[in-house]
């Protein structure tokens, strides 16, 4: 029942849940407590993947691309600095 002005995937997914629920009248209509589980699991490791990939081919672009490469590590220092540890990253 919790607070509703949360827009988080488990309130949209409890808050949906409780709609069908209401609407059907019917204890066999929503998601069991077991569904949201793994609904909230798949969405977090299909992010997880979906993002190293994505890092992963950023990173082959910019070998592939040298004037990319140096064009993302001037913006980069432009917007930390001479900090180290972003330099660091920047020299793969």
């Amino acid at each position: 029942m919790g607070n509703d002005e949360k827009d988080d995937l488990l309130s949209l997914l409890l808050k949906s849940n409780m709609k069908e629920l209401q609407k059907n009248q019917d204890s066999n209509a929503g998601m069991t407590t077991e569904d949201v589980i793994e609904e909230c699991k798949l969405f977090y490791f299909a992010g997880q993947e979906t993002t190293a990939n994505l890092l992963t081919w950023s990173m082959i672009m910019l070998s592939m691309h040298q004037n990319w490469q140096e064009r993302a590590r001037e913006e980069v220092l432009k917007f930390f600095g001479k900090n180290h540890s972003a330099i660091f990253v920047l020299r793969f």
